[in-house]
């Protein structure tokens, strides 16, 4: 997370040991401060190209993979957090230097083999016999009368709870299914998001408070944090073993994968899994 002074916890990583990996997103999120931070490309190209996404929650993760800022350069950093010397980046992307003077190997043509035709021999004195072709039946065409579908009025979507995702309003009345890497909300309950862990190191999270890795605390992603949320509460409950925990804000979260993804404290993330888990499917809501 960030802060004007501190570097941020990258929030969102990969899963630990053999459940795949998410990658920060590739624009800055909302509130990325270029004046305290190093630019974001640099970020996002830096944190792939020394696999960050596959150290969450270890300490070479906690050295390497936050952002520096503004006046600080990536040779500060342990030799183990320097990226090889033949990648580059392009526009925060990392890009391997291809080996000079390799040449692609041309393929051989393939050889066509002429085809010699058979010669077809008319037995001498053999009259063909012609033969029919019936005329085919049109058949007539049945008319179907289209099924008529009842007008509805529009249905416009509950209220949400501040600093959730705007709902839409639908004139069908058959409901359209989001992606789930967007997230979504029903009533109260937002679904689709995941909840990972992030080490706090001494450092003030966007909220402006000092915690323990023991605290009860929580990170917003980007998309719906603002002020006004710090020292709210949330709930949360792992949808793989049915466990919750109930959490404050105190922290943003630029890194995280959608909006309803939630990055919580060492603390937290053990009350409804196992640290070795690394990330798991929430459903949650304010309290």
């Amino acid at each position: 997370m960030y802060s004007a002074i501190f570097p941020i916890a990258v929030a969102f990583s990969a899963f630990a040991q053999v459940n795949g990996y998410v990658v920060p997103r590739a624009t800055a999120p909302a509130g990325w401060n270029n004046s305290t931070l190093e630019p974001y490309d640099t970020y996002h190209c830096r944190y792939l190209a020394i696999g960050c996404q596959n150290q969450h929650g270890t300490s070479f993760f906690s050295t390497c993979c936050h952002p520096l800022q503004a006046n600080e350069t990536a040779s500060s950093l342990p030799a183990e957090c320097q990226q090889s010397s033949d990648i580059t980046c392009s526009n925060g992307e990392p890009v391997t230097a291809s080996t000079p003077g390799a040449t692609p190997t041309p393929q051989p043509a393939a050889e066509t083999t002429p085809t010699t035709p058979t010669p077809t021999t008319t037995p001498t004195g053999t009259t063909p016999t012609p033969t029919t072709t019936p005329t085919p039946t049109t058949p007539t065409p049945t008319y179907t009368p289209a099924a008529t579908t009842p007008s509805s009025s529009p249905t416009t979507a509950p209220a949400n709870v501040e600093g959730k995702p705007a709902p839409t309003t639908s004139s069908t009345p058959a409901a359209q299914s989001s992606p789930a890497s967007a997230g979504s909300s029903d009533s109260s309950l937002n679904y689709g998001g995941y909840a990972t862990y992030f080490y706090q190191n001494g450092n003030a999270g966007a909220c402006g408070q000092v915690n323990s890795d023991t605290a009860l605390i929580c990170a917003m992603d980007s998309a719906i944090y603002s002020q006004s949320l710090c020292g709210k509460q949330v709930q949360i409950t792992n949808q793989n073993n049915g466990q919750s925990v109930t959490v404050t804000v105190a922290d943003e979260c630029p890194t995280c994968d959608n909006a309803n993804s939630i990055d919580l404290s060492v603390g937290a993330f053990e009350s409804i899994a196992d640290l070795s888990t690394g990330l798991v499917p929430i459903v949650w809501e304010w309290v």
